[in-house]
C-alpha cells in the first residue's frame, strides 16, 4: 500500500473528538433541510490522516489544494464572517458541544 501526501488549506472548524462517520451522516441531514442550493455556504467533511494518530475530523466551508512545488501568499486567506456563521451552525446542528472559532486551517495529509 503507498501513502498520498497533500497539502491544502481549508477554512474550517477541527471538531475534536468528532466521530467522523457522525458528522458525515449529519451534514448530509443537514443539506436535506436546506433547501435549494445557493442559499446557504456547503459544509464539506474533511479527515486529516497521520503517520501513526488516528484522523481529525475537520468541517469546511472552502477549500484551496496546493500542487508540490507550488506557493501561494498567507494574505490571500481572508476571513469570511458568512462562511463563519456557516461552520457554526453547521457545528451545532453535528451536535459539537464545544464553540468552534473558524478559519484557515492549513493541513498535510498523509492517507
Amino acid at each position: 500500500m503507498s501513502l498520498d501526501h497533500s497539502f491544502f488549506a481549508v477554512y474550517g472548524a477541527e471538531l475534536p473528538g468528532a466521530d467522523w462517520e457522525h458528522v458525515y451522516d449529519r451534514l448530509e441531514d443537514l443539506r436535506r433541510t436546506q433547501g435549494p442550493a445557493g442559499d446557504t455556504e456547503d459544509v464539506q467533511l474533511f479527515t486529516v490522516s497521520g503517520d501513526r494518530d488516528p484522523s481529525r475530523v475537520v468541517i469546511g466551508a472552502d477549500v484551496v489544494s496546493f500542487a508540490p512545488g507550488s506557493c501561494k501568499p498567507v494574505r490571500d486567506f481572508i476571513p469570511s464572517p458568512k462562511r463563519d456563521k456557516a461552520l457554526r451552525r453547521a457545528a451545532a446542528f453535528v451536535g459539537h458541544a464545544e464553540p468552534v472559532e473558524p478559519g484557515w486551517l492549513f493541513v498535510y495529509d498523509l492517507s
